[in-house]
């Protein structure tokens, strides 16, 4: 018989474990009725053992405590189970890895942020919009919450109207809404709902501009200029309103500055 200092030893674990254990029903040893000294066999030495290897497979006590209990078919399909959960858990790290990839590949590009262009095919994307410097329409809010929940694969979307983007004499600033967006491969992964009022870019031909601003609410034409150049000199008309993206906000001694993307669909 052993002691739970003498169990705890022979096992590698602390005394406390072992009341623990005990007062939990994992283990049951003798009490003297004289002196209330509690003694182990070695049923409890093997009880212990095997509960100390199923809780660091992930179980938690209550099911260590089932499992002692089990036949081996039982716990066969118990780890079964587990394996499982695991599989679904390592596939949803692989995603969120690459979506971390993503991100990084994401703020590496504020490095082009000083008005470089480029003139590229990107698959489609969705957007719903919430917020702008002047009234809009309030969206659904159970289509924001459903975009919501899907952080941190939605982005903060920039949206610049269609018709002040086509007409060349406009000045003013443009009326920049902001929300939140989806790029076609999640959307799909994630079965979101991009009917309207979900705002549908397709795939196709684009024209992206990296900038920085201070204010983002406020960018105008001269801000996007070698875009609308650019778009100009390949003899294009936009066909769908923006759907940028803030890539960083950086904070200094004036506020913040935001490295963004405007992204335009034109023709091919």
């Amino acid at each position: 018989m052993l002691t739970v200092k003498k169990l705890a030893q022979s096992v590698g674990v602390s005394d406390d474990l072992i009341r623990h254990y005990t007062e939990c029903g994992l283990l049951n040893p003798v009490v003297n009725t004289e002196n209330h000294y509690r003694f182990y066999d070695e049923e409890d030495f093997l009880c212990l053992s095997t509960a100390r290897s199923v809780k660091n497979l992930g179980f938690s006590l209550s099911e260590v405590k089932d499992y002692l209990e089990d036949s081996a078919q039982e716990r066969i399909d118990k780890l079964r189970l587990k394996k499982q959960g695991i599989e679904e858990n390592i596939e949803e790290l692989i995603k969120l890895k690459n979506r971390i990839e993503e991100v990084e590949n994401y703020l590496s590009l504020t490095k082009l942020c000083n008005g470089t262009v480029k003139d590229v095919r990107r698959d489609s994307i969705h957007s719903i919009y919430t917020y702008s410097a002047s009234k809009i329409k309030a969206p659904d809010p159970r289509i924001v919450k459903s975009f919501s929940e899907l952080f941190p694969y939605t982005h903060i979307s920039i949206k610049i109207p269609l018709e002040e983007l086509n007409d060349p004499n406009f000045q003013d600033v443009y009326s920049v809404q902001l929300g939140l967006g989806l790029i076609a491969k999640y959307a799909r992964g994630f079965n979101a709902d991009t009917a309207p009022p979900v705002e549908s870019i397709p795939e196709g031909r684009f024209l992206i501009i990296y900038l920085k601003t201070r204010d983002i609410l406020s960018l105008s034409p001269e801000e996007i200029r070698p875009l609308l150049n650019k778009a100009k000199e390949l003899g294009k008309s936009f066909t769908h309103q923006s759907s940028g993206r803030l890539l960083a906000m950086e904070r200094d001694e004036k506020g913040f500055l935001y490295s963004i993307l405007i992204r335009v669909r034109i023709g091919d």
